[in-house]
């Protein structure tokens, strides 16, 4: 089945909250392309000037990546595809998905004004160069109606965020309108003003049950020191926390926007993102709270983690008894670099997807150092947006392999989870607190963790690896932990990580070194020109084959 395109006109619209209802139904794939797709890709949003998809160069890699990536996308049951903030890109992944039903989700510029001066976003992530990129990009032949939009005169960042969130909104329904797209709305007012039935409204749509929602969680047991994508606070009243001055500026300028906006875009156009951008009106003003220090910014370097050992769980399987941390990730990317192998390529990431701190990233690449850095505080928490393919080759590299679904499913019976649905809003150091420096830590939660194995699929199709277990950002449930659900190779997230194991074949003295890796690998990149000649689970298989797995 194709999956759901879940659109938003602008970020802070309730995607995270539309994701978690679904998830117990619909396998998840969050940003996909804004998140995955490094800014030199071709296709990445992110990109100064992107390309009409019909017109695109692709490397080898990106071909496959790209094939891979949109493949994965499809299953039964239907997925859920969440993307927001497109902007210049929203045409590319209509076409990339033409079966896909479309969610839209909205909420009124002063809804988001409110969220974005909570968490101090516009700074955190960096929309002053955001704005930047997008108005560069208007500029550019094929979109240069849009330049009038988006003027370069080094706005103040209310003004500039009206203009954002109105094009991006224009953006969204030219794409939709234009292409004859169905749609159905979910403004965020209207879930905050009767959720079971905005819930209600997408079951029949998409044609999918929703169990029964459970009691609300303790709050007051929680510890969370990050809410920034956290949904398990519920709000139940519409308040902008921004001043008179901040709100007017954001509401005056989307709808200059809007206005000019008529100039150069038909009316169904203009007046169906005028319809999504409606419900300011809704919102109570109330002077901003005191803003507190965010105490999940670690600022001084992690302690020391004692040398990982392997316990004996089940079975003949030792599995290391910590999460492979940030630090060791950092060590072996600099190592392959130094090797020959980067990590991206054109904007197509092997082994890690790299994030800004501020979205959730860790490990970091230092291009004038060429070595890899991780930041400062997180260096013995557990590696996250890793590929299969960077965990297979760490495992490697550290004489072990990745855990069949099988054994993890043996090795974590009546194991309860620690640090999931986002009791701490992010992950924690790989030691657990109450246990000896010789058990398995994290045994379940913190991240989930990539198998060596995975489902049955046709043989052009791409090869899929299982995922196990529960994350900092998922439920902790024994149904959650045990679901099966599976990503194609070159796939990440941010609560997927590596939990090595050994056995009597995968020892110590197995270990592969950084350069007989990167030759590996390379070989089989060089391979890929090959790839019209051969399947795409063909071109996988020589990969997970060169790896042992």
């Amino acid at each position: 089945m194709a999956p759901c395109l879940a659109l938003g006109i602008f970020e802070r619209v309730g995607s995270n909250w539309l994701s978690d209802s679904l998830r117990p139904v619909m396998p998840q794939h969050n940003e996909p392309f804004r998140q995955q797709l490094g800014r030199e890709h071709p296709l990445s949003p992110c990109n100064q000037v992107p390309v009409d998809l019909r017109g695109v160069a692709l490397s080898a890699l990106g071909r496959h990546h790209l094939a891979c990536a949109v493949s994965d996308l499809y299953g039964r049951p239907r997925h859920l595809v969440k993307e927001t903030n497109l902007f210049f890109a929203t045409d590319s992944v209509l076409e990339l998905l033409p079966h896909s039903p479309v969610v839209v989700l909205t909420r009124a510029p002063l809804g988001i004004a409110s969220s974005f001066e909570r968490g101090r976003l516009w700074n955190r992530w960096t929309y002053g160069a955001r704005y930047t990129q997008v108005a560069a990009t208007a500029r550019s032949p094929r979109w240069q109606n849009f330049a009038p939009l988006v003027p370069l005169d080094d706005p103040a960042p209310p003004i500039a965020l009206g203009r954002l969130i109105a094009l991006n909104a224009l953006l969204l329904a030219r794409g939709l309108v234009d292409s004859g797209r169905e749609f159905t709305v979910v403004p965020y007012e209207q879930h905050v003003d009767d959720r079971p039935a905005v819930l209600n409204s997408l079951s029949r749509h998409l044609g999918i049950m929703l169990p029964s929602e459970g009691p609300s969680p303790e709050t007051g047991s929680r510890a969370v020191v990050d809410s920034t994508f956290a949904t398990t606070s519920g709000k139940t009243e519409l308040v902008a926390e921004v001043d008179s001055t901040t709100a007017n500026l954001v509401t005056s300028h989307a709808a200059t926007t809007l206005a000019a906006a008529r100039h150069v875009l038909e009316d169904r156009v203009t007046n169906t993102a005028a319809g999504w951008l409606a419900g300011d009106d809704r919102y109570e003003l109330r002077a901003p709270s005191p803003r507190r220090r965010a105490s999940s910014r670690a600022q001084t370097p992690a302690r020391p983690v004692p040398r990982p050992a392997y316990q004996l769980v089940a079975d003949g399987v030792s599995w290391r008894n910590q999460l492979v941390t940030n630090a060791e990730m950092a060590d072996l990317l600099t190592l392959l670099h130094a090797a020959g192998l980067p990590n991206s390529h054109l904007g197509t990431n092997l082994l890690v997807c790299p994030m800004p701190h501020e979205r959730g990233g860790r490990l970091h690449f230092d291009r004038p150092a060429r070595r890899w850095r991780v930041s400062t505080g997180y260096e013995t928490h557990p590696a996250y947006w890793v590929t299969w393919l960077g965990a297979a080759t760490v495992a490697a590299w550290l004489g072990a392999r990745l855990p069949s679904r099988a054994e993890a499913a043996q090795a974590t019976t009546g194991a309860h989870a620690y640090n999931c649905d986002y009791l701490v809003g992010d992950t924690c150091p790989v030691m657990e607190p109450g246990r000896s420096a010789s058990d398995v830590h994290h045994l379940v939660g913190n991240v989930q963790i990539w198998c060596g194995d995975g489902p049955t699929l046709p043989s052009p199709a791409p090869v899929q690896r299982h995922l196990f277990g529960a994350a900092w950002n998922t439920p902790g449930t024994d149904d959650a932990i045990t679901e099966v659900r599976s990503r194609y190779l070159l796939g990440s997230s941010r609560g997927v990580g590596v939990r090595p194991v050994r056995d009597a074949q995968t020892t110590e003295s197995t270990a592969l070194g950084a350069w007989e890796l990167a030759h590996h690998l390379n070989i089989w990149l060089d391979g890929l020109d090959d790839g019209p000649a051969r399947s795409l689970g063909e071109l996988d298989r020589l990969l997970t084959s060169a790896l042992g797995s």
